[in-house]
């Protein structure tokens, strides 16, 4: 699963996780075009937030 479908399947808006996460929305779609950007700290905060592990966001788990 990538981080857009995760964010997709947690019915979020970019700007929705932005805020939440206290970035810009630019950042944030950053964020999903490239991956490899996500620090550790944010990528807990999204598997957190969107209620996935972060193995299944980061690491091409198709455990979902």
């Amino acid at each position: 699963m990538e981080l857009v479908d995760a964010r997709k399947k947690a019915r979020y808006s970019q700007e929705a996780v932005a805020g939440l996460l206290g970035i810009s929305r630019p950042t944030y779609a950053k964020m999903e075009s490239n991956p490899d950007s996500v620090t550790i700290e944010d990528a807990k905060r999204l598997a957190k937030l969107f209620g996935v592990r972060v193995a299944d966001i980061f690491f091409g788990s198709n455990d979902s």
